[in-house]
């Protein structure tokens, strides 16, 4: 029965794929995840410098269970710009990696304010 394409073959074929499918989306959960510890690490490396290790991960944990996470920011910019030494942009991608996606449409919007102006009259309602 070689070279058949049985039910069985296809069965099994799907569970491959269904499985590749979940070891993909594992292995960019775990990126992701790595990618959140780095960022949190360069923000404790940061505080450290400022306040200490041990005050540093207090303040890093309490800005975290308080859902204060622009402070973070702030310390992994200033840790990627002063201890490691990166350039302007790269820290501020690593600080705030969705300002990436969203300068084009900002950029774009602010474009098409130049261009196509609102009008400085007040619209005309008949009466």
């Amino acid at each position: 029965m070689t070279g058949r394409n049985t039910a069985l073959d296809r069965s099994a074929k799907g569970t491959v794929r269904r499985a590749a499918r979940a070891a993909r989306r594992a292995a960019v959960l775990l990126l992701l995840a790595a990618c959140s510890l780095l960022r949190l690490w360069l923000a404790v490396l940061a505080l450290a410098v400022a306040v200490g290790t041990g005050w540093a991960l207090v303040a890093a944990l309490a800005l975290l269970l308080a859902g204060l996470f622009w402070p973070l920011r702030l310390a992994v910019f200033f840790g990627a710009l002063e201890l490691w030494h990166w350039p302007l942009p790269a820290a501020l991608v690593i600080a705030a990696p969705r300002l990436v996606l969203m300068l084009p449409g900002l950029v774009s919007t602010y474009l098409a304010s130049k261009r196509h102006p609102r009008p400085r009259w007040k619209s005309y309602r008949p009466a």
